[in-house]
């Protein structure tokens, strides 16, 4: 644990942590750029960078009929002293803020924000899953996460 002075926060662990980002309505690379800008000056985060921009097609369920256009990707990668849950409510928050409404069923999306990584923290609830199972059979995800933080590698035993 790290320590400056004995105030809460600064006890608090600094951790790696990873976000898929993907944006397929209006103005994709403004959205993406103001995301990261928000991100950035969220208090419990610091050093955040980005990966390359990457043009892909939506990966639909099977039987989703809805008209997707492609879709701009990267990964934003930093440090934080927030909790997992903190954290994804934080993202959940900057996606509100752009109209996105989760629900039921797969639609196009002004931003999309998935929480990847937090450190070696393995977790498994509802609405939470770390590492992010699909992350690694992702090239959209996978291309700009090695430029962020090339030292990550993919589980030797990958659970499905």
């Amino acid at each position: 644990m790290m320590s400056d002075g004995g105030s809460t926060e600064s006890t608090m662990v600094w951790r790696i942590f990873a976000v898929g980002v993907g944006s397929n309505l209006g103005d994709r690379p403004g959205q993406i750029d103001r995301a990261f800008e928000l991100l950035a000056r969220t208090p419990g985060i610091r050093d955040l960078r980005r990966g390359p921009l990457l043009e892909s097609e939506p990966i639909l369920p099977d039987g989703e009929t809805t008209v997707h256009p492609d879709y701009l990707n990267t990964v934003f990668g930093g440090e934080t002293r927030l909790q997992p849950r903190s954290l994804l409510s934080r993202l959940l928050s900057i996606e509100a803020g752009f109209g996105r409404r989760r629900g039921v069923g797969c639609r196009p999306r002004t931003l999309d924000l998935d929480l990847l990584v937090v450190g070696d923290l393995t977790i498994s609830e509802i609405g939470l899953e770390l590492p992010h199972p699909r992350m690694w059979t992702r090239d959209f995800v996978v291309t700009p996460l090695r430029a962020v933080f090339p030292e990550l590698e993919p589980p030797a035993n990958p659970v499905s």
